[in-house]
């Protein structure tokens, strides 16, 4: 497998402002442990931001970078558990639209 870093950029768009706030407080519940286990598998970043540049819609990007691909299959499955383990917690509706990259540049 490649040793590229891999991102994976997610957009959530929330039907609600409540609905967006739910997810916040989802987050702020469950996000720090299941953080630590991901890094602990290669993963490097992770960011949640709201998105402000869509007008009245409530979106949400997650932005996750992986060491390399190895990494990113481990977080998959990772992320694969902890989406079953929680689903009864999801107290609010999406529209979720992941995105997949291979870093070709960093400028940072």
């Amino acid at each position: 497998m490649s040793k590229a870093v891999i991102t994976s950029y997610t957009l959530l768009d929330f039907l609600s402002e409540g609905d967006m706030l739910a997810f916040f407080t989802f987050v702020e519940g469950h996000m720090e442990g299941h953080a630590a286990n991901l890094r602990a598998h290669g993963m490097t970043k992770f960011y949640v931001s709201r998105v402000f540049n869509k007008g009245d819609k409530y979106t949400i990007g997650n932005w996750l970078e992986y060491e390399d691909q190895n990494a990113f299959a481990a977080c998959d499955k990772i992320w694969q558990q902890f989406l079953t383990d929680t689903s009864d917690k999801f107290n609010f509706v999406s529209k979720v639209v992941p995105y997949r990259g291979i870093v070709q540049y960093d400028f940072s």
